[in-house]
């Protein structure tokens, strides 16, 4: 029931005009604050209410950005070390690779120094196997009678006496080394002239029936005497280590280390020595 005073009816202001009227004040609110930034609080209001919102919707799609990146950094560092492993390791063996041709071009300059000083033709040859037996003291090398290798010849590295040929075959020798114990070498000590013979000890050398007064001490080299027309004269062959001079015996105990490397060469080098007749020499027996 309309109050006293209200008209009965009223009229409304049709769609027309609302949408008139709401257009006037959306021109008069956007010429506002585009000359006079009238609405700035409000939209830094409106900014500032939503900002938690975008955070939240934002969220799931940074975790998944960062995710997605953690693993294709991940995946890049494991294939980035993997890369240097296998870079490393084939430096590891150009390494190893130049060492041991460092090592072995040392060993030809000596062997091509002793061949030159010994001034008899030679065979280059390269040990092919060692006995299983760590007590044998014999050696196979990789050339044999074709190269005209004989039994007898003796064996050198750049360092001296290996050991000496005795048994020959067409492809592949045998040699005996001096630190075989049924192997002796007739030697003089370098520093005297004094000769002795020095025999193989198993992992040494020993010197026998060389009297206690002899002059020979500690840090000799003992050089091949040549007498036996076997080895050539003036290759080393031992270093002295221990002299002792026991009171309850006529004979010093001498002993030695093998000059060559006896265990460590791989190249060494066959001495064609021959006889007075012109033959190989013979084994030593």
């Amino acid at each position: 029931m309309a109050t006293p005073g209200q008209p009965m009816f009223t009229r409304a202001p049709g769609p027309a005009a609302r949408l008139a009227l709401w257009s006037a004040l959306a021109l008069s609110l956007m010429v506002l604050d585009a000359r006079f930034n009238a609405l700035g609080w409000l939209r830094a209001g409106v900014v500032a209410v939503f900002y938690p919102a975008q955070l939240a919707v934002r969220a799931p799609f940074d975790f998944a950005a960062e995710v997605s990146g953690f693993l294709v950094r991940h995946r890049a560092l494991q294939n980035e070390n993997a890369a240097l492993r296998e870079t490393t390791q084939r430096a590891h063996v150009q390494l190893a690779r130049l060492g041991s041709l460092d090592r072995e071009n040392e060993e030809l300059r000596r062997l091509s120094l002793l061949r030159e000083m010994t001034g008899f033709d030679s065979v280059a040859v390269e040990i092919l196997s060692t006995p299983r037996d760590p007590f044998s003291q014999r050696m196979m090398l990789d050339k044999g009678g074709s190269a005209g290798i004989r039994a007898g010849q003796p064996v050198v590295d750049g360092m001296g006496l290996v050991g000496q040929v005795t048994r020959v075959f067409p492809f592949s020798t045998e040699v005996t080394l001096v630190t075989d114990r049924g192997h002796a070498v007739p030697v003089q000590i370098q520093r005297t002239g004094q000769r002795a013979l020095v025999f193989g000890g198993g992992s040494g050398m020993e010197v026998r029936y060389l009297p206690t007064h002899t002059d020979i001490q500690p840090g000799d080299i003992l050089v091949t005497s040549g007498i036996d027309r076997v080895y050539p004269e003036g290759l080393a062959v031992a270093k002295v280590s221990r002299v002792l001079r026991p009171t309850d015996s006529p004979y010093a105990r001498v002993s030695c280390l093998p000059m060559a490397g006896i265990d460590k060469s791989r190249v060494l080098m066959v001495l064609k020595t021959q006889d007075a007749s012109g033959q190989p020499a013979p084994a030593q027996p």
